[in-house]
């Protein structure tokens, strides 16, 4: 099993049972954000953890990379 593939068996459950609760997704969502910043601030220095959270913001948005294209 991937690194990925357990954390994601973990979040759809942590979602299923928000929704039980009557907890919107967004609301776990910045919940796990939260978690996932302290666990990096244990691990690295700041600016490695400020460099993954920017690396996440700058592709927030899906965009076609004229440069990517067969």
């Amino acid at each position: 099993m991937s690194a990925y593939q357990l954390v994601n068996r973990h979040v759809q459950a942590a979602l299923a049972e928000a929704a039980q609760a009557a907890i919107a997704p967004d609301v776990v969502a910045t919940n796990l954000l939260a978690e996932a910043v302290r666990i990096l601030k244990e691990q690295r220095q700041p600016e490695d953890v400020r460099s993954a959270l920017q690396f996440a913001i700058d592709n927030l948005e899906d965009r076609d990379w004229e440069f990517m294209r067969p």
